[in-house]
């Protein structure tokens, strides 16, 4: 016998809504009463139908927008594979999702993008976007006009936003500091950091939490320098060859963003073996530099995950099967890698 919701509202004693309420958290039902309902769900196999619900809602079409800083930085294939695999799963109950793919940090660049996702009605944004005044401000903009606002991958600082999916990029700074004293056999660390974009909040906590770990193990060390390679190899390579032939006592170069394959040549340029690189994510670039000890790890931060539960979270909350007051922020895990288990 098929077990539908009717059959669970008989057997609980309740209305059908009641146990809707229950089955789709959307809160208003004593606890006792919930426990007692998910109890006899589960004792008489309930199985929910999607199909159904699908045809039923099929007039409220769910269009989900997302906006990626992904044009020339591999990091967000992977992101995006999250993202195919929730579209494919959820296409069927009636979601439709538009990527909005960018280069870069730039602000004009990046409020012309979300503008456009605007336009296009879509009722949920994802954002992966900087932390900048003007951003926050076209957030709140969208968020008036009741869009569900999303942040991916970077957080924005003064926004309406409903929840955060990402890396703990605080975890992950303080994760690489804490290595970087295992590891490190000089008597002071001088440390050159190449970061993606300072507008970019991740970015800027990938360095905070650093520095604090560093403080706090009591590590006799010096910044000596902080660049911006907006994620281009190229320029990567460039300021990094300048500022080592230009510094000769740096021994620790510390990437926060893309660029790491710049980097890596710069180094290897150099030909000194006393240089500690430490970078983020295991991507294609990547996997060869540390295989090689240029880089000896790697901090990874799930970017599938990060993908998937964007789109997740946009439409439980669109669907309201999850009260946007009880949303809460999605962190993904931090995982080291070194030549042992990268690529894998």
């Amino acid at each position: 016998m098929t077990v539908t919701v009717k059959t669970l509202a008989q057997a609980a004693g309740v209305s059908r809504g009641t146990v809707d309420r229950v089955l789709h958290n959307r809160g208003s039902v004593k606890k006792e009463l919930e426990l007692k309902i998910r109890t006899l769900a589960k004792e008489l196999g309930y199985v929910p139908n999607r199909g159904g619900r699908a045809v039923a809602s099929i007039k409220d079409r769910y269009k989900i927008g997302i906006m990626l800083p992904s044009i020339g930085n591999a990091f967000f294939e992977g992101v995006i594979e999250g993202i195919d695999k929730a579209i494919e799963e959820y296409k069927e109950l009636g979601v439709e999702v538009i990527v909005k793919k960018v280069q870069g940090y730039n602000e004009e660049v990046h409020l012309g993008a979300i503008e456009e996702l605007k336009r296009s009605g879509c009722a949920a944004l994802c954002l992966a976007t900087i932390d900048t005044p003007k951003v926050a401000d076209k957030i709140n903009e969208c968020q008036k006009l009741g869009i569900k606002i999303i942040l991916v991958n970077s957080d924005v600082h003064n926004t309406n936003k409903i929840c955060y999916v990402g890396s703990d990029y605080i975890k992950a700074g303080k994760t690489c500091a804490g290595l970087l004293s295992l590891i490190s056999k000089q008597p002071k660390l001088d440390i050159l950091v190449v970061t993606g974009s300072k507008l970019m909040c991740g970015h800027r906590q990938r360095i905070e939490g650093f520095k604090e770990e560093l403080e706090a193990l009591k590590v006799d060390f010096n910044i000596c320098a902080q660049i911006e390679s907006n994620d281009s190899d190229i320029t990567a390579q460039i300021e990094t060859s300048k500022y080592l032939k230009e510094h000769k006592n740096i021994n620790c170069v510390y990437v926060t963003g893309a660029g790491v394959q710049g980097v890596g040549a710069a180094i290897i340029a150099t030909n000194r073996q006393d240089i500690i690189g430490i970078a983020f994510d295991d991507i294609y670039t990547t996997v060869e530099m540390v295989r090689a000890g240029i880089f000896k790890f790697v901090v990874c931060q799930q970017p599938d995950r990060q993908g998937y539960h964007a789109v997740k979270r946009a439409y439980q909350l669109l669907s309201g099967t999850v009260n946007e007051q009880i949303m809460t922020d999605f962190y993904t895990d931090t995982i080291i890698k070194i030549a042992s288990n990268i690529g894998k």
